[in-house]
């Protein structure tokens, strides 16, 4: 996954939701914005859970971006 492609959609102005698809199938949906973390590089991303849970998600494992509607 690009850089530019990460930051684009993390980035953009109102957020709207989405979901990661990794390259061992695994998918993270990111439904608001306090769901999610970014380390200023954009090497990683993180995933909190409602449940208290978190998940770090490098960056050259992402195979897709699917924005949700």
């Amino acid at each position: 996954m690009q850089v530019t492609d990460l930051k684009d959609v993390i980035e953009r102005e109102p957020f709207r939701p989405f979901t990661v698809r990794l390259s061992n199938g695994a998918q993270y949906t990111f439904p608001t914005r306090k769901h999610l973390g970014a380390a200023q590089d954009y090497g990683m991303i993180f995933y909190f859970a409602d449940s208290g849970g978190a998940c770090r998600i490098d960056r050259e494992n992402i195979v897709d971006i699917i924005e949700t509607k």
